[in-house]
């Protein structure tokens, strides 16, 4: 019994670390939020050499906020290119690319950079 959960739950984690890019996110997506889009704008004032860290909020609009997970960080340059990505993927309000894409797709590898509901925002535009 213990091993076919163990077996299960080590399954569902694989297959969130190759997930790739994609528009998941939570349920509270496009509720109360500002789309995407709104985010990709407040980037075009980032930084391009300001350095990012895993968690950081680094823009928001509503409960929307874009940080990174699993990385050793990333420049304003390419968040700005990543945040692209996602809408170039189709998505409007949530979604997570890996810091790699389009040349490296598995963000098991070296991180994502997400966007999704927070409950608390740091900011409202860049953080």
């Amino acid at each position: 019994m213990h091993i076919t959960a163990i077996l299960a739950t080590g399954l569902m984690a694989a297959s969130n670390v190759a997930a790739g890019i994609n528009c998941k996110g939570s349920v509270l997506c496009g509720q109360g939020t500002e789309p995407l889009s709104n985010l990709i704008n407040y980037a075009g004032g980032l930084n391009d050499d300001r350095w990012y860290q895993n968690g950081q909020h680094i823009v928001c609009g509503g409960s929307l906020c874009a940080f990174l997970q699993s990385t050793g960080g990333l420049p304003g340059r390419d968040i700005k290119r990543l945040l692209g990505e996602l809408r170039n993927h189709g998505c409007k309000y949530c979604g997570s690319v890996p810091v790699f894409f389009p040349d490296d797709n598995n963000d098991g590898d070296h991180g994502i950079l997400t966007v999704n509901y927070v409950s608390n925002p740091n900011c409202q535009g860049v953080c």
